[in-house]
């Protein structure tokens, strides 16, 4: 099976990107519900001293499914309750779509690798604020064996 992994669309973070990022990322949504993908969003939360804060998604993101789950680290991987979400339906790759290349969208992918998942990014649907880091990027996620379209 499966899975998009759509990664911290979110409204503080989308500012930062391209104007037609959340346009590509909703057209893959569409894409992959064709091919019965598992969609999974992914929210990044904040703590801070007056508590923890998490950003709503981004107004015009497609959300077509309930599978939410939120992080308070890079890595996507650090929830147990997104492993074995992942787990209980059977997923073994996973695509990553989101932002930002080199800090989410890495972690998150490095994080499925080691425990065992097949992993693809889209590029055309990863928002990137710093192109030039992110080619030594992706030199390192490709020699983990990510796949990069």
């Amino acid at each position: 099976m499966k899975a998009l992994l759509v990664i911290d669309i979110q409204k503080s973070y989308i500012s930062k990107y391209e104007s037609d990022l959340v346009q590509k990322i909703n057209e893959r949504i569409i894409e992959v519900q064709k091919h019965q993908y598992d969609i999974v969003y992914i929210r990044n939360t904040k703590k801070l001293r007056s508590g923890t804060v998490t950003d709503e998604f981004a107004d015009e993101l497609f959300l077509v499914s309930d599978n939410v789950f939120c992080k308070d680290q890079a890595d996507a991987f650090s929830s147990e309750e997104l492993i074995s979400y992942l787990k209980s339906k059977s997923i073994s790759e996973i695509e990553m779509i989101g932002v930002d290349g080199n800090s989410c969208i890495n972690a998150s992918a490095k994080g499925a690798v080691k425990r065992g998942f097949f992993v693809s990014i889209l590029l055309s649907c990863v928002g990137v604020s710093n192109l030039p880091r992110f080619e030594k990027t992706k030199e390192n996620l490709e020699k983990l064996g990510v796949i990069l379209r």
